[in-house]
Order: C-alpha cells, then sequence, then structure tokens
C-alpha cells in the first residue's frame, strides 16, 4: 500500500488551520500548494519542512543575534547556567509555572506562543489545549517538534514583530524569554494584542534586563570583568552580549503599559526575572 511522502503528509495537517494563517506580505490567506503553502493575494510560497512551517528564514538585527547564538553551540553551553537558575528557585517546573500559572486553564485553549523555543514545559499543558509556536531559531524548533510529536502543536519559523495569523485568533499568548531582545518589543506586543480575541491573557516573562548591572564588576566599577563572565564563563558570545548591554536600560513596564491597558508586572525568579500580564481590549 502506498503512502503519502512526508512532505504531503505535513501540508495535509496545516491545511486544517489555514484559517488561522495569513501572509505576512499583503494579510490574504494561504492555500495549499503541495510541498508548501501560497499565498491566494501576492502568491508568495511557503516551505514546509520537518513539518514546520518556514515564513521567514533569514532575521537581521537582534533577531539575527538570538537565531545564531540558539542556533550556534553556545547555547547547550550556557544550559548550564540556566539550570542553575531553576535549581535556585526549586527546580524547572516550579520555576516556570510562576509564569504559566497567569495562562487561563480554559478547556480546549488556542494558544499562541511566542519564542516557543526548545518546548520543554508544554508537555505539562492541558492535553486539550491546540499550541502553535513560533520561533527564529531552526534548530530550537526541531528540538520542539521532536518533543512534542503527536500532541495538537504547530510549528512556524518567523519573526514576532510580524505574525503571519489573522487576527483574533488565540484565547492566549505566551512568550518567555524572548521579550527584551526581540527587535522591536513594543510592536511584537502589539502583534500579540491583535492575533488575540477579544479578552485574550498576554503573558511575557524574561529575564531583567539592568541583570549585569547588579552583577560585581558594575558594582566596583569594572564593567569588563561582568563582559567576561557573561561572554565566556557563561558562554553567551560577544554578539549577545553586546546587546545584553545595549538594552539593560529597557523599560519593560512601560512599554507594555503604553500598548496593553491595566497590565500587571509581577517579579519571579528571586528578582531575577519578570512577567508582564494583560488582556486583549473587548
Amino acid at each position: 500500500m502506498s503512502t503519502l511522502p512526508e512532505e504531503f503528509t505535513a501540508t495535509t495537517t496545516w491545511s486544517d488551520h489555514l484559517k488561522v494563517l495569513r501572509c505576512p506580505r499583503c494579510t490574504s490567506g494561504l492555500v495549499p500548494a503541495p510541498p508548501r503553502l501560497r499565498c491566494a493575494g501576492c502568491y508568495a510560497t511557503f516551505p514546509i519542512r520537518d513539518g514546520i512551517l518556514v515564513v521567514k528564514e533569514q532575521t537581521d538585527d537582534n533577531n539575527r543575534v538570538a537565531q545564531e547564538f540558539y542556533d550556534s553551540a553556545l547555547w547547550p553551553k550556557f544550559r548550564f547556567w540556566e539550570k542553575v537558575t531553576w535549581v535556585c528557585n526549586g527546580g524547572e517546573r516550579r520555576a516556570r509555572n510562576q509564569v504559566l500559572r497567569h495562562l487561563p486553564r480554559q478547556p480546549g485553549l488556542n494558544l499562541l506562543d511566542v519564542a516557543v523555543g526548545d518546548g520543554v514545559y508544554l508537555p505539562w499543558m492541558p492535553v486539550d489545549w491546540q499550541v502553535v509556536g513560533i520561533d527564529v531559531s531552526w534548530s530550537q524548533l526541531q528540538v520542539c517538534r521532536a518533543r512534542t510529536a503527536g500532541a495538537p502543536v504547530r510549528l512556524v519559523q518567523c519573526e514576532a514583530e510580524t505574525l503571519p495569523f489573522h487576527d483574533a485568533q488565540f484565547d492566549a499568548v505566551l512568550s518567555i524569554g524572548a521579550f527584551n531582545y526581540f527587535n522591536d518589543p513594543e510592536g511584537a506586543l502589539r502583534e500579540m494584542i491583535r492575533v488575540g480575541r477579544p479578552g485574550a491573557t498576554i503573558v511575557i516573562s524574561d529575564e531583567m534586563p539592568d541583570l549585569t548591572g547588579r552583577m560585581l564588576g558594575h558594582k566596583l566599577g569594572l564593567p569588563a570583568l561582568d563582559r567576561w563572565i557573561v561572554s565566556r564563563l557563561m558562554h553567551l558570545g560577544d554578539s549577545f552580549t553586546d546587546m545584553v548591554e545595549r538594552f539593560r536600560n529597557l523599560d519593560v513596564r512601560s512599554i507594555a503599559g503604553g500598548v496593553l491597558p491595566e497590565v500587571q508586572y509581577h517579579e519571579v525568579w528571586r528578582g531575577l526575572g519578570y512577567v508582564l500580564v494583560g488582556r486583549v481590549p473587548d
């Protein structure tokens, strides 16, 4: 008995979600054109590779720095320090639940995860939730795909500033560990609000932007020491470390408060991180 090639099966799977998708260039809907999807308006095509929809493969500026870091050998080395943080906060699941607890416990929730990464926490979510995850890192999306095999999770490679979804599609939007360094954090938040349904919960979390300012070198007037620690000892690399330093004065509360009414701000992870929680206006 013959079987369809994997790329055609993937196209069929995405065909079930065409009502959610739109072309990021002209905002028209997408239609199947195996082994890819095609814009019904401008005829741009978007390949599906390993079941992942590729909307934007090449990025620039901050997004490019993040993409190159997560697709490099530096990321696995940095994970040691991430795990140390989780241990100091009662373990990874307990630490991440300080963020995830703000999501609504709604049966059949349609969730958009912006910068889903390797999706480590997706298996902890209710089995009836429908999740769409986006990220700029191909290697992270591949790990996420393997981790969520068989689950109702669909993945897209694209940028947060230009989400390939029609307006008002999701019951909640989540973003953990990327907001500080989006090319345009405010623009990304506006996109999250756009694709959320009226009343949808928006949950955004990241490390404190000024985290390096609390390190020993900065307190001693030796910022070069902290740069060496972050870049070399912690394996963030020069490009990512430069980006961290450039945005250490980012005012995330002001950005969120300017576009998301009545946004709540909470510190998590013993003051190392924050959570912003708001709702899409009715």
